[in-house]
């Protein structure tokens, strides 16, 4: 085992081949126990490389030790363990504590979750929506009207490349770290930009300069709720004409992984697959 601060892509792509050698297994569904901080960059990775997968995988942590009073270990294990057998979905979930209470589990959908506090139980949230859903007691609560999984088949595609760095844009950021990023040959990056997806002139060369060298470059918000609209303002206009792809409401962190396993499975192809929703990153 290790702590999921140490987990690393390479650990992404054995959870999924481990996974996928049980497809076509008996059980009703997987539970997947990870360290909480950084379960949702693993979720996110199954979501995509497990994309239709024919039974429910299900992350769950604790956010404190089972040796603790206050420990939530039980509550998120069982209610994961009941969303699995009553659920009868398909996908890749995150389950923990719904509140501060010991009343209910939330499972939230595993590229629409984040993990918006330190210590408190229910530290998992879903980004822009309620969690898919609540399990309370001997009662499972669905949030949405239907399924989040658009593709029917099952067609795992279990590589990637994890040469992506996701820039944090800020006031004062130099534009030497962007420089030496493309320098290092990545060939992937992720905005994290201000606002409606916004990032200032000074990064404009290096950013002509990725587009010439074929690195893709994606924008998302630091904001957590709401799109990515680059065309309100001259500044996005600007950075869409220099090529630059505003991703919607993806989550920066999700958007990160999703061009690790998209550069792994179709690098060419790479602009169009991160339009695609493939496992319900963007919200409709």
């Amino acid at each position: 085992s290790e702590y999921s601060e140490n987990i690393t892509p390479e650990h992404w792509l054995k959870i999924a081949q481990k996974l996928d050698s049980l497809a076509k297994s008996d059980y009703k569904g997987i539970l997947v126990a990870h360290g909480t901080d950084t379960m949702q960059y693993t979720a996110a990775f199954l979501s995509f490389a497990l994309s239709g997968f024919p039974k429910p995988i299900v992350l769950v942590g604790s956010q404190r030790s089972s040796d603790r009073p206050s420990s939530d270990a039980a509550l998120n294990l069982i209610g994961a363990a009941k969303f699995i057998v009553r659920s009868n979905m398909n996908g890749v979930f995150v389950a923990m504590h719904n509140s501060e209470n010991d009343d209910d589990t939330a499972c939230h959908l595993g590229t629409r979750v984040r993990k918006n506090h330190t210590s408190k139980r229910n530290a998992f949230e879903t980004v822009g929506a309620k969690p898919a859903f609540i399990i309370s007691q001997d009662t499972l609560i669905q949030n949405f009207p239907g399924p989040y999984y658009k593709q029917k088949d099952y067609t795992p595609k279990i590589s990637l490349d994890s040469k992506v760095a996701l820039i944090k844009y800020h006031p004062g950021y130099d534009p030497k770290m962007f420089e030496y990023i493309l320098d290092q040959k990545y060939k992937a990056i992720i905005f994290e930009g201000t606002g409606l997806g916004h990032i200032g002139k000074s990064m404009y060369d290096l950013v002509k300069r990725a587009k010439q060298e074929n690195v893709f470059l994606g924008m998302t918000s630091q904001c957590l709720d709401g799109q990515v609209n680059m065309a309100v303002y001259e500044s996005g206009r600007d950075l869409m004409n220099f090529g630059i792809v505003p991703l919607s409401n993806m989550i920066s962190e999700i958007a990160l992984v999703k061009a690790m396993w998209a550069l792994g499975t179709d690098a060419k192809n790479i602009s169009n697959t991160m339009l695609v929703n493939v496992a319900s990153e963007f919200t409709e």
